[in-house]
């Protein structure tokens, strides 16, 4: 009689791929056709969820314990544009809490949400940057394999020794990834560490096997990306450690604030979960930014408040609907121009919508085809779905050109 949706705020409960859907939808109608109830758990709800829940279209169950009535945990904000040392990726505070931890045999989880050793490699003689054939994307250098990889086509080339451009051997890694901080780590401690990312976990029951020698005590130290952040519970955990909370405030995209608040507050909820007190410790260069500040004090009212407010100034979900059309194809002229017709076709059909676009995508070409996007925010668009059956239908015989439609997705 019910189906239950547990933290409800995460994007993987959409579908990005064809056929593209969202779970809770799915669920919701569902639940509709069976006379039964979907409950939808987080202790971050997303913006859309906790606006219908405030105008009564959802009921409101509030939780103001945790499950162990312990208290939440004490979280300190570093402000790393005044930490001395520069070389470093820790501030002396989180590395005098991990010595601290380590010492009284307790565990940490450290969060990282970037992968591999180093972001991009470049030439420090001539500004040459390492990218793939393939995608408009810098290749991520992985240590352990010795390998430039690209995160979107899968493509791999041997690490640069000579830079091809200028022919000089001033090749550098910069940024930094997950494989780069463990090294760091162990640097320092002399500790078993334990990295879960997309790159220990691409075999099956790898996540099952990290987590269970974790718990097991195997480690002391579990660094991750945001896959640490949701649902573990390890009662021995009293420190988790956000390297850099400004990864994800970072991404080109309207919810930036929204999945930053989320991911703080989830991944702080994993520690202090047994009768030990547990710390927090957020290293960031943007500390007065309202997502960072609001989530040290697990102020989830105030974050929704200010949030909401953006939201309706800039006219974005749940205050509106949005479409994403992506045009897709080998040329980019091809596209460019085709794009630029279907904006004018739908400024015509579609009235009583705001038609944003054409405009290239944050990552302009993918797997050798280049991607121009069309935003279309509506609230009541009678025509809508038969006028982009149209254009779906219209384009299904053209093999130069792709159109990809989605309804409300993570990433516009």
């Amino acid at each position: 009689g019910a189906i239950i949706i547990d933290e409800e705020h995460t994007t993987t409960y959409k579908q990005d791929q064809n056929p593209k859907y969202n779970a809770i939808e799915v669920a919701r109608l569902r639940a509709k056709y069976h006379n039964a109830v979907v409950i939808l758990g987080s202790a971050t709800p997303s913006l859309e969820s906790f606006s219908k829940a405030i105008i009564k279209k959802y009921e409101l169950i509030e939780i103001k314990k945790r499950a162990n009535n312990m208290n939440l945990p004490k979280v300190t904000i570093v402000d790393m544009n005044e930490e001395k040392n520069k070389a470093s990726h820790f501030s002396k505070l989180l590395l005098e809490k991990i010595k601290e931890k380590i010492d009284k045999n307790e565990q940490i989880i450290l969060l990282l949400n970037r992968r591999g050793y180093s972001s991009f490699i470049t030439c420090q003689n001539c500004g040459y940057v390492s990218k793939c054939p393939n995608c408009d994307i810098t290749l991520t250098y992985h240590k352990t394999s010795g390998l430039e990889r690209c995160h979107y086509c899968g493509y791999a080339r041997k690490k640069l020794e000579i830079c091809p451009n200028c022919k000089e051997k001033s090749i550098n890694d910069l940024g930094y990834g997950t494989e780069k901080i463990e090294e760091e780590l162990r640097k320092k401690f002399n500790v078993d560490i334990l990295r879960m990312d997309m790159d220990t976990t691409n075999y099956k029951g790898a996540h099952e096997k990290i987590i269970n020698e974790f718990k097991n005590g195997k480690s002391q130290i579990l660094l991750g990306t945001q896959m640490i952040a949701k649902g573990l519970d390890f009662p021995n955990v009293t420190l988790v450690g956000v390297i850099n909370a400004d990864t994800s405030l970072m991404i080109p995209n309207y919810k930036s604030s929204e999945y930053t608040y989320e991911l703080l507050s989830q991944v702080a909820g994993r520690c202090g979960r047994s009768e030990k007190q547990g710390e927090v410790i957020i290293q960031t260069f943007n500390k007065d930014h309202y997502a960072i500040s609001l989530a040290k004090s697990h102020d989830y009212i105030s974050f929704f408040k200010q949030e909401m407010k953006i939201r309706k100034e800039l006219n974005y979900p749940p205050y509106c609907n949005m479409v994403s059309i992506k045009v897709i194809g080998t040329d980019f002229e091809l596209i460019k121009k085709e794009s630029s017709l279907m904006k004018a076709r739908l400024m015509q059909n579609l009235e009583n919508s705001i038609i944003l676009g054409p405009s290239i995508g944050s990552v302009m070409k993918i797997k050798n085809t280049y991607r121009i996007g069309i935003i279309i925010k509506y609230k009541k668009e009678d025509n809508l779905y038969s006028y982009l059956e149209r254009i779906l239908n219209y384009y299904k015989s053209n093999s130069k050109i792709r159109v990809d439609i989605d309804f409300n997705p993570n990433i516009c």
